[in-house]
C-alpha cells in the first residue's frame, strides 16, 4: 500500500484529549448491552457499540483469563474506523466509551435510527439451545432482518427456524447492528464528521479451541454515505493490563499479523509466576489489495512518550501505518521506515524490541482502500491468549499458535481410524466453503488450493497437527468462477479433490 502524503483542505475543529482516558463511563444509552462470551477459558464482556473487554458493571478490566480466576488480561478493546471523504477526515472509535451507537444507518435519508430501538441489542445463540435458555436466545429471535447470519436449509430464502439456523460457527455466537452516524449524541467526541458506517458484528468462540484459548470477531463494515470512502482503515485498539497494569511490554509480527502484549518480567504481581502473553490477530481482510490475510500497520502506544493520539487527525496518521504527527516510523537497529513498532523476537533479543516495561496499549490495522458507497469490507479478528513456560515463552507459544488458530477448526481430538480428505461444503459455492480432513497421528500438514492449470492459488494449512479431525474454511473473494482442486499431504499421503466456485 502506498504511503499517504496529502494536504489537508478542511478538517473540522477538533477536541483535544491527552492519550486514553481509562476513567471514562460508558456512555448512558437505552439500547447498550453487554453479555459475556466464555466458551473456552477466556471469559470476556462483548458490547452492541464497537466495544469489548471491559466490564460494564465496574467499569473494570473485563477479559479475565483462566476463567474463574480473578485475573485479568485486557482492559479494554474496540473497533476503530477512519478514511477521507473528499478532503474531510472522518474517524471513528471505541475506547473506553464508544462514537458509535445501536441501530443502523439509513442511506435513503442519510440519517442514523435505532439507537433507542431495544430490538438492536446483542443476540447470543448456542446450537445447543434452539430454544433458548438464561444465557442464549431462541433461533427465533435471530435477528436476520438486520443483517445477522443464517442458514437457509431449506433453500427457500425465509428464515424458519428450526428448519433454519442461525450461522453458529461456535459453541457461542453473538451478533449485533450498530453505526457511527449518531456523531452529536457522542460524550467527549472529536468533532470530525462520522465515516455514515453500518457495521454487523458476529462473535464466536468454541469451547474447545485449538492450540490457545482465542475469540473470534467479525466486523462487515458497509459504506451508507452517499460517497465513497477514500483510503479507508479498520483496526482494534486494545488497553492491555497483564495482571498489573505498570509492567507489560508490546511487540508485533507482520508474517503472522499479529501484535501482543507480554509482561516485562517472570513475576507478575497478579498472575505470578509466569505471566500469559495476549494479543490480536488480523484474520481476514476480503476486499484489501493485497492479499486476503493481511495487517498493514501494528504498533503500541506509550501515552507517556508522547506516542498515543490525541485528535482526530492523529488518529487518522496512526491508523495509516505512521507517527501520530504524520511522520514515518524508522527501526533503529535497521534504519529502515516500517509500520511495524517492535518487530524484533523477545525471545532471542534480536531486532527491534520493547525495552522499557509499562502500561502499553497494542493497536493493530489493515489499509483497505477505497469503498464505495453501499459496498462493505470484511474484517476479520481474533483475541488470543496463551501462557508458557516463562513471560517470554509465552510470546514464542502465541506465534506458534496464530496458523492453528487462523486457518484450522479442531472439531475432534478423537483418533480418527485413517487418514481422509472430505469434499468441500458446499460444492458450487460462493465465496466460501469448508474442507475437512482428518489425521491419525501427528503430521506436517500442507493443504493448498489449485486452477485448473495446476498453479498453485492459495495455501490454507503448512504446519504441525496432532491427530484429529479439522475444518479450514476456504474464501475465494476475488477469484473467478471455475473449477479448483485442493490437495492435503500430510507425511506420506495425499490426496486431492474438485471444488467449483459459482458466482
Amino acid at each position: 500500500m502506498r504511503n499517504l502524503i496529502f494536504v489537508i483542505l478542511t478538517v473540522s475543529v477538533i477536541i483535544i484529549f491527552s492519550g486514553f482516558d481509562k476513567s471514562k463511563p460508558l456512555d448512558n444509552v437505552s439500547s447498550l448491552d453487554f453479555k459475556k462470551i466464555d466458551a473456552n477459558q477466556i471469559s470476556t464482556f462483548v458490547g452492541n457499540t464497537g466495544g469489548f473487554d471491559r466490564n460494564p458493571v465496574t467499569f473494570n478490566s473485563g477479559f479475565e483469563w483462566p476463567k474463574g480466576s480473578g485475573m485479568f488480561a485486557v482492559y479494554s478493546s474496540g473497533l476503530w474506523i477512519s478514511c477521507r471523504v473528499g478532503d474531510s477526515i472522518r474517524v471513528s472509535l471505541s475506547d473506553y466509551d464508544s462514537e458509535y451507537r445501536p441501530g443502523y444507518f439509513d442511506y435513503n435519508t442519510q440519517m442514523p435510527m435505532g439507537a433507542e430501538d431495544p430490538n438492536y441489542r446483542l443476540y447470543k445463540v448456542s446450537p445447543d439451545f434452539p430454544n433458548g435458555n438464561n444465557d442464549f436466545d431462541s433461533w427465533n429471535l435471530w435477528p436476520v432482518g438486520q443483517g445477522a447470519p443464517w442458514v437457509d436449509n431449506n433453500g427457500n430464502g425465509i428464515y424458519e427456524p428450526p428448519a433454519d439456523n442461525p450461522l453458529m460457527k461456535g459453541d457461542q455466537n453473538l451478533f449485533c447492528s450498530f453505526t457511527d452516524g449518531y456523531r452529536d449524541s457522542v460524550l467527549n467526541s472529536r468533532s470530525a464528521p462520522p465515516l455514515k458506517a453500518e457495521i454487523h458484528m458476529y462473535a464466536w468462540a468454541k469451547t474447545q479451541s485449538v492450540c490457545a484459548d482465542v475469540i473470534n470477531y467479525e466486523w462487515k463494515i458497509i459504506n451508507k454515505n452517499v460517497s465513497a470512502w477514500n483510503d479507508f482503515s479498520s483496526a482494534i485498539w486494545s488497553d492491555i493490563d497483564i495482571g498489573s497494569a505498570i509492567n507489560d511490554k508490546g511487540g508485533s509480527d507482520s508474517v503472522k499479523n499479529l501484535v501482543y502484549g507480554y509482561n516485562g518480567t517472570n513475576q507478575d504481581p497478579v498472575y505470578g509466576p509466569v505471566p500469559p502473553a495476549v494479543g490480536v490477530i488480523i484474520k481476514e481482510v476480503t476486499g484489501h489489495l493485497n492479499s486476503l490475510y493481511k495487517s498493514d500497520y501494528a504498533t503500541v502506544f506509550k501515552c507517556g512518550d508522547g506516542e498515543c493520539p490525541r485528535d482526530s487527525m492523529e488518529v487518522y496518521n496512526v491508523m495509516h501505518g505512521f507517527k501520530r504527527d504524520g511522520s514515518n516510523a524508522v527501526n533503529p537497529i535497521t534504519n529502515q521506515i516500517t509500520r511495524y513498532k517492535y518487530s524484533g523476537d523477545p525471545v532471542s533479543g534480536i531486532g527491534w524490541n520493547d525495552s522499557t516495561s509499562g502500561d502499553r496499549y497494542i493497536f493493530i490495522g489493515s489499509l483497505i482502500g477505497t469503498v464505495q458507497s453501499l459496498d462493505t469490507a470484511d474484517f476479520k479478528t481474533i483475541s488470543i491468549i496463551k501462557k508458557g513456560s516463562n513471560n517470554l515463552s509465552s510470546v514464542a507459544e502465541l506465534k506458534n499458535c496464530v496458523n492453528f488458530v487462523i486457518s484450522v477448526n479442531n472439531i475432534s481430538s478423537e483418533t480418527p481410524g485413517d487418514f481422509k480428505l472430505y469434499q468441500n461444503y458446499p460444492n458450487p459455492f460462493n465465496p466460501s466453503t469448508m474442507i475437512r480432513f482428518d489425521l491419525v497421528n501427528k503430521n506436517f500438514v500442507t493443504l493448498k488450493i489449485f486452477d485448473v492449470l495446476g498453479r498453485e492459488i492459495k495455501t490454507l494449512v503448512n504446519s504441525n497437527y496432532a491427530a484429529g479431525t479439522y475444518e479450514v474454511d476456504f474464501n475465494a473473494a476475488g477469484l473467478p468462477s471455475g473449477i479448483y482442486y485442493y490437495t492435503l499431504k500430510a507425511g506420506g499421503f495425499s490426496d486431492s479433490k474438485k471444488l467449483m466456485l459459482i458466482r
